[in-house]
């Protein structure tokens, strides 16, 4: 594995610098697409293989479209021959025709905006019979079903691509997709992602950023201060060193994390002072661009800080990781644009409570972002117990995922509470009986492990890096307990275990993990290599203890900083 920084060269801020840097990560995956469906490499996926060959083809024109003048015209003319192929009904690497809720209309919303946005590069060299094919297929994709979420922008790109190119279309189908976005608002700019999606990183990603590419490219402004709105409240989300708190699906899109800040600079809202946008665009490029995440080919890989197909849901494939080319989305905005002049501004601590998103997001004095969660879990999804459902999540310290087999080692419960009948088999937090955010910063949920097992939690994090969690258990039956504080890497680790506390040093950061009810002991676990988001082999500060049926107060405190940092 190689990256950004070893394979590419440091990063420039400069406007200049992000077009090289957008050309650099978006080369590499359209010189394997435009040599066809049988170049692809088979992954995981619940799609099929053209399908996932025609995202690795479409993806990466989110940023290339942005930094359409610094793309060489060898490699436009390779994707648009290949673009006329892959809307052939009689070419072999056809890429198929439509059903509702189908994979195609995500990325037609990709084929659709690159043409409304770069149409001298991908329209004009067509043949006429290419741009007839092009029109039809675009044509199906705004008239086909989508799944029910942020998936109702994706015909309305398609539209703007209809409308670039002269193609006849019924705006009243666009009108009804946005009004069903419409629906899902919740207030305070923080939409739904679905009738039952929770409120993750598909707002900034997905709905803030088609709606503000949606008002450049047709002016209409509906959604354009719900998505201001929303920016204000996202800055709490990332890190002073630039990571953003990973939660939620779709971590595998790594840097499209920032794509919001890009997309109001092509709008030019000004959400939030422009130093203060392009420093957590800039800051958050550069933190993943010393991070081990391409080929020795230089493309991105599938899964988060390490390529790891564990990490990923059933629905990634090799060219889903381009989704994060939407970074780049502030290369519409002129050199001369403050994004790309003004001075970027760092982030102080915050306490930033969201009732709506079941959230408390807070930045310590040492920068690093703590988001305390009562959301409730996404069944359908890979890995959604984990991506959803723990009770914290940090940027300094990444989140683990589960993995099938006995003891803590398999449970890998950093930022959770989980609970066994036998002492081998463990269950977290899934569900939310009901979730409560005060003003003042502490969350409360409740939650159901098992039939008898009520457990509420309140949990409260402060500006010195540590965070508090006390369960109210209530049960029916004899348990075993174990919480996790945070992961560090596992080599070159140091420890030190007490009677009610364990600390563990590596990597620079320090975990650490106090009971304050005296009624659990400290020690260490090493998680299943391959678990953590961000390191392969970790190690684990945790909390033991048995309850006996009846009603128990667990409480402890939780810290994760710089080694430097007082604990």
């Amino acid at each position: 594995m190689t990256t950004p920084l070893r394979a590419f060269g440091p990063l420039d801020h400069t406007r200049t610098g992000w077009q090289t840097a957008a050309l650099a990560i978006g080369r590499p995956g359209i010189d394997l697409a435009v040599q066809g469906p049988d170049a692809m490499p088979v992954t995981m996926s619940n799609h099929s293989h053209n399908e996932n060959w025609f995202e690795q083809l479409m993806r990466p024109l989110w940023g290339l479209a942005a930094a359409a003048g610094a793309v060489p015209d060898d490699l436009w003319d390779a994707v648009a021959a290949t673009i006329a192929r892959a809307v052939d009904p009689g070419d072999d690497w056809y890429a198929g025709d439509f059903h509702d809720g189908d994979q195609r209309c995500v990325e037609a919303a990709a084929l659709g905006w690159a043409l409304a946005t770069a149409p001298e590069r991908l329209w004009e060299p067509l043949e006429p019979k290419a741009k007839d094919h092009v029109i039809a297929w675009l044509s199906q994709a705004y008239a086909t079903g989508v799944v029910d979420n942020n998936w109702h922008y994706f015909p309305v790109l398609v539209g703007h691509g209809l409308d670039a190119v002269g193609a006849d279309r019924d705006p009243a189908v666009a009108k009804a997709h946005l009004d069903r976005i419409g629906e899902f608002h919740l207030g305070g700019g923080v939409f739904k992602d679905g009738p039952q999606g929770r409120i993750d990183y598909y707002n900034p990603f997905a709905i803030h950023t088609y709606a503000l590419l949606h008002y450049r490219l047709g002016g209409d402004d509906r959604f354009v201060e719900p998505a201001a709105e929303f920016a204000r409240a996202f800055r709490s989300w990332f890190a002073a060193d630039g990571a953003a708190v990973p939660y939620g699906r779709s971590m595998g899109y790594r840097f499209a994390q920032g794509s919001l800040w890009g997309a109001l600079a092509a709008a030019d809202v000004e959400a939030v002072p422009w130093g203060e946008a392009a420093g957590f665009s800039r800051r958050l490029l550069e933190w993943w661009w010393d991070k081990p995440i391409l080929t020795p080919d230089h493309r991105l890989t599938v899964g988060y800080g390490y390529p790891n197909d564990f990490l990923a849901e059933q629905y990634l494939t090799a060219g889903s990781p381009w989704w994060a080319a939407k970074v780049f989305t502030g290369l519409l905005a002129p050199a001369d644009h403050p994004f790309w002049t003004a001075e970027a501004e760092a982030p102080g601590p915050v306490t930033d409570p969201s009732p709506a998103a079941g959230t408390v997001h807070v930045r310590d004095t040492g920068g690093h972002v703590t988001r305390l969660n009562g959301q409730a879990w996404r069944e359908k999804m890979r890995g959604g117990k984990d991506t959803y459902a723990r009770l914290a999540y940090s940027s300094l310290a990444g989140f683990s995922h589960a993995v099938d087999g006995p003891g803590l080692e398999a449970a890998a419960p950093d930022g959770a509470l989980v609970l066994s009948d036998d002492g081998v088999h463990w269950r977290g937090r899934e569900d939310a009986e009901s979730c409560a955010v005060d003003w003042s910063g502490r969350l409360t949920v409740t939650w159901r492990p098992f039939a008898d097992v009520t457990v509420t939690s309140e949990l409260e994090a402060s500006q010195d890096g540590w965070h508090t969690r006390t369960h109210t258990v209530t049960t029916g039956r004899r348990l075993h307990t174990g919480e996790g504080g945070w992961c560090v890497p596992r080599d070159g680790h140091e420890a030190a275990v007490a009677n009610d506390r364990a600390s563990v040093v590596s990597g620079g950061i320090r975990s650490e993990a106090v009971d304050d009810a005296g009624n659990r002991a400290a020690s260490l676990v090493w998680p299943m290599p391959g678990t953590h988001m961000y390191w392969p082999a970790t190690v684990l500060p945790v909390l033991t203890g048995v309850l006996e049926p009846g009603r128990h107060v667990l409480r402890a405190r939780f810290f994760a900083g710089s080694e430097e940092q007082s604990a």
